[in-house]
């Protein structure tokens, strides 16, 4: 079983999705660099900050072996608020000289020489030690690792703040584009799906773009195939229409004189059943006849068509059978209701469905005729009932084939008058139900659209 899928989403993903990727490793690239540069520079301050120490105090140190520098008070007011995770010691061989603040929590802790990460009372810190081996001056000088994730995650906000407000952006050309280049294709769509069924131009359209030309140059050529084909069985069933039609009258003429000859009942009930045969067959000629005229019409023209007027004339013709076979023939209409369509074609709609009605419905039963307001304002509803046998759920959807007769009405029927009745309201734009009528019977509901 095939899948459908969407064109336009698979676009915006596949166009998309490589974008997101590339700006996400380009991010995590950018910040993997940041995060080597920004451990190169505060290593590179830390180094800086413990020889520009041993500078300062080697010579007071020197001068004494004893010698202890006192450090100030500090001042309480930072100038910088990255100035309490900063901190220093100074050791001359294994003495303390002098130490910072903070570097009293280290207390006895000596990290070894050059950089090291320690962990000290639940902080994090980044150790420089730096040993001159000339005056034995221990320089160390240690950095708050927060202060180093405080800047990534800085440097990182920054790349996603601008990330978080372009992918939409991005999203949202990619999805006027996508939608924009595919307009010419749902124009392809609406334009196949508004051609009546029997119009086969060409489709041509100089906005069309060029990977969609082909599509449209193989359509047209299946158009012309389609074309040809119903040419020829248009013109098939024409020719074999009037052909049929000129023995069957001539049979059905001897038929009769030759019934009016015979004086055994015998003989004249088989008669009757060959002249009921023949009309049956000229009826189904008259059917394919009409059908093939109406279809080969390539333009029929549309009007105003009073449904009410249409309806009153065409059922007044159908009064003397219904009363002849002791049907009560009903209509229910209003006027002042008009479509827009072909008459000719509504016409022969309603004597099909007439026809069917009549010929089904049994002596003493009803065929009622109703027009009414559709179920929009806009839309006219017409309801022919029966009390006849009524079709079967399984073959409602069915008697719409040409052709095709439910199995207990076979020998009756032609199997084309419903078919005809369908493509009459395809070309209309009307919708049409099969329902059963209760207790019996059929309903036929169809639905036009008002002027």
């Amino acid at each position: 079983m095939s899948r459908t899928y969407s064109i336009r989403k698979r676009l915006i993903l596949l166009i998309s999705l490589p974008i997101l990727l590339s700006a996400l490793m380009i991010g995590i690239l950018s910040l993997m660099s940041a995060y080597d540069e920004i451990e190169e520079i505060y290593d590179a301050q830390m180094a800086h900050a413990s020889k520009v120490l041993l500078q300062l105090t080697q010579h007071e140190i020197l001068e004494d072996q004893g010698y202890e520098i006192e450090l100030g008070p500090e001042n309480t007011k930072p100038v910088h608020r990255y100035e309490k995770k900063l901190t220093f010691r100074i050791w001359e061989k294994d003495h303390l000289v002098t130490e910072s603040d903070l570097a009293r929590d280290f207390r006895s802790f000596r990290a070894p020489q050059g950089y090291s990460d320690q962990t000290l009372n639940g902080t994090s810190w980044r150790f420089f030690v730096f040993y001159d081996p000339e005056t034995q001056i221990t320089i160390e000088v240690a950095e708050k690792e927060e202060v180093r994730q405080e800047l990534i995650l800085k440097i990182l906000a920054g790349l996603l703040a601008p990330l978080s407000i372009f992918f939409p952006l991005v999203m949202l050309i990619i999805w006027l584009g996508v939608t924009w280049s595919l307009n010419p294709l749902t124009q392809l769509s609406e334009q196949v799906d508004l051609r009546e069924s029997n119009d086969f131009s060409p489709i041509s359209s100089p906005f069309m773009s060029e990977e969609l030309q082909p599509l449209i140059r193989a359509f047209n050529r299946l158009l012309e195939r389609i074309k040809q084909t119903f040419s020829r069985e248009q013109a098939f069933t024409d020719n074999a229409a009037h052909e049929l039609r000129t023995p069957l009258a001539a049979m059905k003429t001897q038929t009769q004189v030759l019934l009016k000859k015979i004086k055994t009942e015998e003989y004249k009930e088989d008669f009757q059943n060959l002249v009921a045969s023949i009309d049956r067959a000229t009826h189904m000629v008259d059917q394919l006849l009409n059908f093939a005229r109406l279809q080969s019409d390539q333009q029929l023209e549309f009007e105003d068509v009073s449904l009410h007027v249409l309806l009153d004339d065409t059922i007044s013709e159908y009064r003397n059978w219904a009363q002849q076979k002791n049907i009560t023939l009903t209509y229910h209409g209003h006027e002042g209701s008009k479509i827009r369509g072909n008459e000719h074609a509504l016409e022969l709609m309603l004597r099909n469905l007439l026809d069917n009605a009549l010929k089904y419905t049994p002596s003493g039963g009803i065929v009622g005729v109703s027009q009414r307001q559709g179920k929009d304002n806009n839309t006219i509803a017409l309801e022919i009932t029966d009390t006849g046998p009524g079709i079967p759920d399984t073959e409602k959807k069915r008697v719409f084939e040409r052709f095709y007769r439910v199995k207990k009405n076979a020998d009756r029927g032609s199997g084309l008058g419903l078919a005809m009745v369908r493509w009459v309201c395809d070309i209309h734009g009307a919708s049409i139900n099969l329902s059963d009528n209760q207790p019996r019977g059929l309903t036929v509901h169809i639905e036009f659209k008002t002027v």
